[in-house]
């Protein structure tokens, strides 16, 4: 996969969220990626999203860090999404999540926290490998998906621990939310329902989003 084809995969990737939530189209995620060689001008390690606000304004940058564009670039998802490149994808899927949801509530001039964006991605991977597997499979998705995406993962040894804390709850939230996704609508393919409640999730603030996955059956 070249660099091009890698930006096409990004893009699409953030077309469908798009079309999924029903939101109008932001700028191209790729004119936001933050090249290699110029990582270390940002402290930290791994893929991520990078916010910054002065009064109103607000500036995003992805970094997606050299093993996950490597392993997309061997693997293309779009042929085949499998165990191989399956970490790389939802990766780059977050990281195209976050920064939807930062351009998506700073048009409504609405905070967002960390635990928001983080359980807005998990959701976000699930549903977008989802679609590539169903395309790949003639519709069928395997339970499986859940088990490798919410229980076969582990955190990077410098988080502290409030940012461990953090991304096991939206691990476990984003779990209960996706598995009562599957049984509602993925198994009975009332697609048109996933995308209602898609939608209406996505809009919700982070109090309601949680209220809602803890009233779930």
């Amino acid at each position: 996969m070249s660099e091009g084809a890698l930006h096409r995969l990004l893009l699409e990737t953030q077309r469908r969220l798009e079309a999924l939530y029903a939101i109008d189209a932001q700028p191209p995620v790729i004119d936001f990626l933050i090249p290699g060689h110029e990582a270390h001008r940002f402290p930290g390690a791994g893929s991520r999203t990078l916010v910054a606000q002065a009064g109103e304004d607000v500036s995003v940058g992805v970094l997606l860090e050299p093993a996950v564009t490597e392993r997309l670039a061997h693997h293309d998802p779009r042929v085949q999404l499998d165990e191989s490149n399956l970490d790389a994808f939802c990766t780059a899927t977050e990281e195209v999540s976050h920064f939807l949801y930062v351009l998506f509530c700073a048009r409504f001039d609405r905070s967002v926290t960390q635990l928001e964006l983080e359980l807005q991605g998990e959701v976000d991977k699930y549903l977008c490998s989802v679609f590539l597997l169903s395309l790949q499979n003639e519709g069928a998705v395997s339970s499986r998906l859940r088990e490798l995406l919410f229980r076969r993962w582990h955190l990077a040894p410098a988080l502290s621990s409030e940012q461990a804390e953090r991304y096991h709850a939206a691990n476990r939230l984003a779990e209960r939310y996706c598995g009562w996704l599957e049984r509602r609508f993925l198994r009975g393919s009332r697609l048109d329902e996933l995308a209602r409640e898609s939608r209406r999730f996505y809009r919700l603030g982070q109090r309601d989003k949680l209220e809602h996955i803890a009233e779930l059956q």
